[in-house]
C-alpha cells in the first residue's frame, strides 16, 4: 500500500498562493506610489523650470556687470566720476532690458578703502520677473597710480625710515641698506630687480611675501595725462611765492626755480618745462598743497630746505598692510611702528590680514610738511642736506629716486594718488561673490 499521496497536479497550493500573493503586493505597492511618482515628476519639471529662470537672471546679473566695466572703460573721467559720486543709468536708477525679456539695474560706488577699486552690484531678474540673482564685484585699473614712490630707475632708501603708509616700486633696483639688520624694512619694496640686501644677490624672483619683492612683475608705469597739467598751469596765472608762472617755460636746463619761504596751498599745478626745482632754506620753510612737476628736470632740497606747515593727515585705510616685516618669529618691530600711527590696529599684522582690517577715521599729526600732493621728477629725484620736512602724498620720477635726508619723510597719501589724472584706464575684474538676491527699492 502507498503511505505516500500522489503529489498535487501542478505543485504545491501553498506556493501559487505565494506567487498570486506577490503579484497582489506589487500591484498595490505600484497603485501606491504611481501619485507619488507622478508628484515627483510635476516638481522635477517645476524645479527645472525654477532654476533654468534662476540661471536666466544669473547671466543678466553677469551682464550688467560687463556693461558697467566698459562704462567704466569709455574714458578716463567715468573711473574718476565713480570715486566721489554717481553716474547716471549706474546708480540703480535705471532697468535695462535684455533681449529676452530679462531685466538688469547696475550700481557703481567707490570702494571705501582703495581709491583703485570700484564695486559693482548688478541685479538681474527673469522675463517672468519670479527669479532674483544678484552680484557684487570688485573692479580694479591697472593703470592707476598707486604708489608713495615709484621711479624707472634705481631707487636709494638708505636712510631712516624715509617711506610711510605706502609701497615702494623700482623698475631696476631698490636699495635699503648696508645689511640686512640695518636695512629699511617697511613699506612693502616691489622691484623689477634686486631688494638689496634682502633678497641676497639673488637674480631669481624672491620674497618673504610680508615685505620685499625682488624681479617682480611691476604693473604698468601710469601714463600721466601731461596735457591735462599743463593747460592747467597755463590758466593759473602767476605763483604767489616768487610772482613766476605756474607754467614755467624760462628756467632754463641745468638750472633751479627755487622755492624758500613760499606758501602756496591754492592747489594749482607747478609744471616747470625744462629746468630743476628746489627747495632751499632761505626766507624759511615752504608748504605748497597741489601737484608740482619737474618735466624733464629734478626735484630736490638743498641744505636744511624744510616745511613750515602742521596738521593732522589722514592715515590711509590700508597703510597697515606696509608693516608685515618679521626678523623672526619674536619680532614686532614693524607692527609696533605701525601702531604708533593707529593705536585701534589687531595685535598682529597676521590678525589684521586675518580679519581684512580697514582703519577708518585716523588721523596722524605730522610737522615740518613741505608738499602735500603729487610730485613728478622728469630727470630724477633727491632728498639731500638737512632736509627737516615731510612730503604727503606720492613721487614719481623718470629716473632714479634717491632718499638720503636724515630727518625728511614721504608719507603716502592714498586721495592724492586716486586724483593723479593719467590717460586712460585698464580695468579687470578683481573678485565677485553673489549677494542676497533683492531687486532695488524704486524700480
Amino acid at each position: 500500500m502507498n503511505r505516500y499521496p500522489a503529489p498535487f497536479p501542478g505543485g504545491s497550493p501553498r506556493r501559487g498562493q505565494m506567487a498570486i500573493a506577490m503579484v497582489i503586493s506589487i500591484l498595490l505597492f505600484l497603485m501606491m506610489m504611481f501619485p507619488i511618482m507622478n508628484l515627483f515628476v510635476q516638481n522635477e519639471g517645476k524645479w527645472s523650470v525654477k532654476e533654468k529662470k534662476a540661471t536666466a537672471a544669473f547671466h543678466l546679473a553677469e551682464a550688467g556687470v560687463d556693461r558697467a566695466r566698459w562704462k567704466l572703460m569709455e574714458n578716463t573721467d567715468m573711473w574718476t566720476i565713480a570715486s566721489t559720486g554717481t553716474i547716471a543709468g549706474y546708480h540703480f536708477d535705471i532697468v535695462y532690458k535684455a533681449e529676452d525679456g530679462g531685466t538688469y539695474a547696475i550700481n557703481i560706488s567707490s570702494d571705501p578703502s582703495d581709491a583703485d577699486k570700484r564695486i559693482v552690484e548688478s541685479v538681474g531678474r527673469d522675463k517672468t520677473g519670479t527669479q532674483t540673482r544678484r552680484i557684487r564685484a570688485v573692479l580694479i585699473n591697472d593703470n592707476a597710480a598707486d604708489f608713495a614712490t615709484r621711479a624707472v630707475g634705481l631707487v636709494t632708501n638708505t636712510g631712516n625710515e624715509h617711506v610711510e603708509w605706502g609701497p615702494v616700486y623700482s623698475g631696476t633696483s631698490i636699495k635699503t641698506g648696508p645689511n640686512i639688520n640695518n636695512a629699511n624694512t617697511f613699506p612693502r619694496m616691489f622691484s623689477a630687480g634686486h631688494v638689496d640686501p634682502q633678497d641676497g644677490g639673488s637674480t631669481v624672483a624672491s620674497t618673504d611675501d610680508r615685505s620685499w619683492w625682488s624681479y617682480y612683475a611691476l604693473p604698468p608705469e601710469p601714463k600721466i595725462k601731461f596735457a591735462y597739467y599743463i593747460s592747467s598751469a597755463q590758466n593759473s596765472g602767476n605763483s604767489p611765492c616768487d610772482g613766476k608762472p605756474y607754467y614755467d617755460t624760462t628756467t632754463p636746463v641745468g638750472t633751479a626755480r627755487t622755492f624758500a619761504g613760499c606758501t602756496d596751498t591754492s592747489g594749482k599745478p607747478y609744471y616747470i618745462v625744462n629746468g630743476d626745482i628746489e627747495f632751499a632754506s632761505q626766507g624759511g620753510g615752504n608748504y605748497i598743497v597741489g601737484t608740482v612737476i619737474a618735466a624733464s628736470g629734478r626735484i630736490y632740497v638743498s641744505g636744511n630746505g624744510g616745511g613750515s606747515h602742521s596738521g593732522d593727515y589722514r592715515l590711509p585705510p590700508e597703510a597697515w598692510k606696509e608693516y608685515g616685516y618679521k626678523k623672526d618669529a619674536a619680532d614686532t618691530s614693524a607692527w609696533d611702528h605701525y601702531k604708533t600711527f593707529d593705536t585701534d590696529a589687531p595685535a598682529t599684522w597676521d590678525a589684521a590680514v586675518a580679519s581684512n582690517y580697514v582703519a577708518t577715521n585716523h588721523t596722524y599729526h605730522l610737522t615740518n610738511v613741505l608738499v602735500h600732493g603729487f610730485l613728478y621728477a622728469g630727470g630724477g629725484q633727491g632728498l639731500s642736506g638737512g632736509g627737516n620736512g615731510n612730503i604727503v602724498g606720492a613721487l614719481f620720477s623718470k629716473q632714479a629716486a634717491a632718499m638720503g635726508t636724515s630727518t625728511m619723510c614721504l608719507y603716502y597719501d592714498d586721495q592724492v594718488t586716486a586724483g593723479i589724472v593719467v590717460e586712460g584706464v585698464n580695468i579687470r575684474l578683481f573678485s565677485w561673490y553673489e549677494v542676497r538676491p533683492e531687486w532695488p527699492s524704486g524700480l
